[in-house]
């Protein structure tokens, strides 16, 4: 089977996401084409490190020309002008479609405007694609309460959720040895880590916040990542708070952490959740999109509030964070590693 991935390459979930099923399914001998959006020619308005961005194209002859010889068309949506037009298409009377979406959604200014994208999507694809399947059960559920979606005895798109998976050989526990031999003179603090896109969405000032205000003074925390907030979070660093930036080593840094904090405000299903949870680290995560389903014996769920970050992390300081750390690493080795990810996207090709 030859499969085409149409998608955007920029450094985030789905690029993340595109890359490991390539990585499985040609391990299984199938032949993939990833399509860069990107290199198609689209001009993208936003901020492609962070938050929203939007590509403005007419790339359906190109695209045309790139699937000719597949058999399938796997739309990873990111919101380019294409993705609106490829419905009109002869493309999808030609081979089979099928559309992930990644996209997060919340009460938010920001999450509603992407729950109209998703909608807008939903609406136009109904009944021309074979398939839709979201990462997050509650963006599943969103779509199916909400958009114009049947299902497809009525001539409608099935939806069913597949999440995103994690690499559990590069991403895993740290040796308790080891992890001492890194640390400093210091070495009975407790390090609490951030790793994501620097952008007002993930709301790390107020973990920095968050952090400042407790009383203990073992605390340190370490944020990497890339994004437009990261000249404004610099200008925070103190001695207990470390803005790394990009880190090469995501697997090592999670190794050297104690705590992982996720404290966004928007998430659909994020994949740092569960790299932190494959290095075998208790976890805070905000109530927003399917975190709730990810953190239950492992760790903690709070608001995403300075107050409420706080009382998660004086909380966790308390409890069997070596027990939580195994749950974690337990549940992504049951359910979340790419191979069953793959294997899951697999039987949807296989039912078109």
């Amino acid at each position: 089977m030859k499969i085409a991935f149409y998608y955007k390459s920029a450094n985030n979930g789905i690029n993340t996401h595109v890359e490991a099923l390539t990585h499985e399914f040609e391990k299984l001998g199938h032949e993939v084409k990833r399509i860069d959006q990107l290199l198609l020619g689209s001009f993208m308005l936003g901020n492609l490190r962070g938050g929203l961005s939007y590509g403005f194209d007419f790339a359906l002859k190109k695209i045309k020309r790139e699937v000719e010889d597949c058999d399938i068309l796997h739309i990873h949506h990111a919101a380019t002008f294409s993705e609106f037009f490829l419905p009109f298409s002869s493309i999808c009377s030609e081979l089979s479609i099928i559309n992930t979406f990644h996209i997060p959604a919340a009460s938010s200014l920001e999450g509603e405007l992407r729950k109209i994208h998703i909608a807008a999507l939903t609406s136009l694809y109904s009944g021309r694609s074979k398939r839709f399947i979201s990462v997050s059960a509650e963006i599943a559920d969103y779509i199916r309460r909400h958009c114009s979606v049947t299902n497809e005895n009525d001539g409608g798109t099935e939806i069913v959720v597949i999440p995103n998976g994690v690499d559990i050989t590069r991403f895993h526990p740290a040796e308790r040895d080891a992890k001492d031999t890194e640390r400093d003179e210091d070495g009975d603090c407790i390090c609490i880590g951030y790793l994501g896109r620097l952008s007002p969405e993930k709301n790390i000032i107020n973990l920095i916040k968050a952090v400042r205000g407790l009383e203990t003074e073992k605390i340190r925390l370490m944020i990497a990542g890339s994004g437009p907030l990261y000249n404004r979070l610099k200008r925070l660093e103190t001695d207990r708070i470390t803005v790394l930036g990009y880190v090469e080593d995501a697997a090592s840094f999670y190794r050297s952490l104690d705590i992982f904090v996720l404290p966004s405000k928007l998430e659909a299903q994020p994949i740092v959740l569960l790299e932190a949870m494959a290095s075998g680290l208790p976890v805070i995560a905000t109530d927003v999109g399917d975190n709730r389903y990810f953190v239950q014996r492992n760790g903690l769920i709070c608001g995403a509030s300075v107050k409420e970050l706080r009382a998660a992390i004086q909380e966790l300081l308390h409890e069997d964070r070596a027990r939580m750390g195994e749950e974690s690493r337990s549940i992504v080795e049951q359910g979340y590693t790419w191979d069953k990810i793959a294997e899951r996207t697999l039987e949807v090709y296989g039912d078109t």
